[in-house]
């Protein structure tokens, strides 16, 4: 045979051969999930086992250092395609790391539709949304109800105002050897924003431009973090790692927290003691507006393949069946309309209804601040030495909310 003939037949047999299947697009995906990761790599797996031409790589990252981490990667081009992020942080990174909103899509982001407008809101900036909620949560006091049988207070009547609140931690203190209260801090500025908001301040400006939450009951809520600890002695001063541990240990008798902790907290407490769950108390007759912890999904893939690839895996995530029973197993808020007509999520609020103390409050969701520019971490650190000064008694809240509403004010000023 000759060579010309032997090469014409190597050809036709490659062109009879059936077609090679193309390499899966491989996606990075940044998150910050530890009680929690077992169910979300189970999610991840079963998208890839639905979407076999994509491959997602999950990879661990501190939360606290994520958004800096993402910006740095993004400068040296190697931005992950997906990154969990707080929702604080959208605008900061919406402007200094390039994501891609999730509207971009061939089919116009048709699965936002499977978003709650308000937890949508929280990821939309100058109209564009860029962060799909993932792993939202809510405040809610968690009560030890034995400690409050001890103390002579009817656990089935929780707290429901701030001032109710410190008079009940006040006669846990009197009439007990524990402690009456402590209200976790919530990674640096989430629970003194809470508290603000929730006494009817506006953190921010509605154009970004500075910081707006010196409002009088702001101040007089602010000062209940002085008061409790230097004139009632009925609020722990210790860090929030060693404030839960004592509370789950049963020496606390409630504790403000993200209800994302209720797993964690309901398999600690078992057979410690009786857990029960409140709504977060309004100030006084003031109706509850609770800005939100936790985070949301964003993308930063510059490939086209990888960015297209990052959309299908948020838009199958964001499907009800999907993000109900991540809510259902790992304690955040159910993010899609409707959820609580669900099976999943009927079936649980049935089984576990100390969730559904947090779920009653998703009406009242309002967005938590979304510091903008390059500064955010020097923000927040400017509340959190806030809340440490009033903790220690180093001024009055009078004196120093204004004091970091200026300095949050330059801070943006600066920023990029």
């Amino acid at each position: 045979m000759s060579r010309r003939i032997l090469s014409l037949a190597v050809l036709g047999m490659f062109a009879s051969a059936p077609a090679l299947a193309a390499d899966p697009v491989s996606i990075t995906f940044w998150h910050y999930q530890t009680a929690n990761k077992d169910m979300l790599v189970e999610q991840i797996d079963a998208f890839m086992a639905e979407n076999p031409d994509i491959r997602v790589v999950e990879q661990y990252k501190d939360n606290n250092t994520m958004a800096a981490e993402i910006q740095a990667a993004t400068l040296a081009g190697r931005a992950p395609d997906v990154g969990q992020v707080l929702s604080r942080l959208t605008i900061g990174l919406v402007r200094n790391a390039n994501p891609t909103p999730l509207d971009s899509g061939e089919d116009g982001g048709a699965f936002l539709e499977n978003i709650l407008p308000n937890f949508l809101e929280i990821g939309t900036y100058e109209g564009k949304p860029y962060l799909a909620p993932h792993s939202f949560g809510l405040p809610v006091i968690y009560i030890n109800r034995d400690i409050f049988r001890e103390a002579g207070l009817d656990p089935d009547q929780p707290p429901a105002t701030w001032e109710e609140l410190r008079a009940a931690a006040r006669t846990i203190t009197q009439n007990t050897d524990k402690i009456g209260f402590y209200v976790s801090t919530g990674g640096r500025d989430v629970a003194p924003q809470q508290m603000m908001v929730n006494a009817g301040a506006d953190m921010l400006s509605p154009d970004f431009t500075r910081a707006t939450f010196a409002t009088p009951d702001a101040i007089a809520a602010m000062q209940l973090w002085h008061d409790m600890v230097h004139e009632d002695g009925s609020k722990s001063t210790l860090t929030d790692r060693e404030n839960t541990s004592l509370f789950l240990g049963g020496q606390v008798g409630m504790m403000v927290q993200s209800v994302a902790t209720f797993q964690g907290a309901r398999r600690a407490s078992e057979g410690v003691f009786d857990l029960g769950v409140a709504p977060y108390p309004r100030w006084g007759d003031k109706p509850s507006r609770l800005a939100n912890s936790g985070a949301g999904l964003m993308i930063y893939s510059q490939d086209e393949a990888r960015r297209a690839a990052a959309l299908r895996f948020i838009a199958w995530l964001m499907q009800p069946e999907v993000s109900n029973r991540w809510a259902v197993v790992s304690g955040y808020m159910p993010v899609a309309p409707g959820a609580e007509n669900d099976p999943v999520v009927t079936a649980y609020l049935a089984e576990e209804p100390r969730w559904g103390v947090a779920v009653s409050q998703m009406d009242s969701l309002v967005p938590t601040a979304r510091w903008p520019g390059s500064r955010v971490v020097e923000i927040q650190i400017v509340l959190e030495n806030m809340v440490e000064a009033l903790k220690q008694g180093a001024g009055t809240a009078a004196e120093l909310v204004p004091a970091a509403e200026a300095e949050i004010t330059r801070l943006i000023s600066q920023g990029s």
